[in-house]
């Protein structure tokens, strides 16, 4: 054998090995990403992420949740159940708390949240002027679904819960109120139709979804190469969204309306440095950037009240 063919015999078996390798590695981690995948992305039973406390062993995030529910019980003869159909076919359910205001806020939350969550953000946008809407995210309380969609097709939910008010109870003007991948979805909103917006109000906003993948497999333990990418293609599966082809980076380059972000240098659940980066993506001319130093991710007011609310009530109001 000349040593040409040697040498080409053993590039083949490194790349023979490599390969291999590879393959094993992937279909290996894949058990491990899909599993991932479904436990934060999939409700599987009826009782996942119904409603109720979702972090009962987190102090601050019980609290918002009990002083949540005082003010649903303080206002609930204000309150009427909602209920619209996605563009997919799914039954939607919410509530309309009307005060009889001139304009409403609708809070969209994060991840396996209900709109029990959202009460507790009720008394902000009631003192600010706002008949509240709180909505229970496909797959999540008692709204229809089985996927997660990364904001994609809850922003589209969002537009038509906008436009059931709308045109049920007259409002004019809305204020958007995103938490987390809430957050993505005002942007989502306000980016494609902002014709009733009077303003969205970011609160942990992010930059793509593939970075919060990445965050939260390193919280995990886990390498985020391959689990990361192969996550996104779970998605695409079977939630039919593509994270990397609707960001909200790029989307909020289209946003006009007035746009608040509230964020928080504590933050371990997305990268604080995105918050800046998609601050200056904004396309809106009026933008606010505000800096809270402490704070978990989602927990803001619970222990910076007086400013944050300070914050949202001279932006609706200004």
């Amino acid at each position: 054998m000349t040593p040409g063919l040697i040498a080409l015999l053993i590039v083949a078996i490194i790349v023979f090995i490599a390969l291999s390798g590879f393959i094993f590695m992937w279909f290996y981690v894949l058990g491990i990403a899909k599993k991932q995948y479904f436990d934060m992305f999939v409700r599987e039973t009826d009782d996942k992420w119904a409603r109720g406390n979702s972090c009962p062993e987190d102090a601050d995030h019980s609290v918002m949740y009990d002083k949540g529910i005082r003010w649903g019980e303080e206002n609930a003869s204000y309150k009427e159940e909602i209920e619209i159909t996605s563009k997919d076919g799914l039954k939607l359910k919410g509530e309309y708390f009307n005060f009889g205001f001139d304009k409403a806020a609708i809070i969209l939350i994060g991840r396996a949240e209900t709109l029990l969550y959202s009460y507790y953000f009720g008394d902000l946008f009631q003192k600010a002027g706002c008949n509240v809407v709180v909505i229970d995210p496909r797959a999540c309380g008692d709204s229809e679904g089985k996927y997660t969609t990364a904001g994609i097709k809850e922003g589209e939910d969002a537009s038509l819960w906008i436009d059931y008010i709308h045109k049920t109870y007259g409002i004019e003007k809305f204020y958007i109120h995103g938490i987390c991948v809430g957050s993505a979805e005002a942007v989502f909103v306000a980016a494609s139709d902002s014709s009733c917006l009077g303003g969205i109000i970011l609160e942990g906003p992010y930059s793509t979804f593939y970075e919060v993948l990445k965050m939260r497999t390193k919280q995990k333990g886990k390498p985020t190469f391959p689990i990361c990418l192969q996550m996104s293609m779970l998605y695409k599966k079977y939630a039919n969204v593509s994270i990397f082809e609707s960001t909200p980076i790029e989307k909020i380059k289209g946003v006009k309306v007035p746009t608040l972000f509230l964020c928080g240098r504590e933050d371990k659940s997305n990268n604080p440095d995105d918050f800046t980066k998609i601050y200056d993506a904004c396309g809106s001319k009026d933008k606010k950037f505000v800096w809270f130093d402490h704070g978990a991710h989602s927990h803001l007011r619970i222990v910076n009240a007086e400013k944050y609310d300070s914050e949202v009530v001279s932006f609706i109001n200004n």
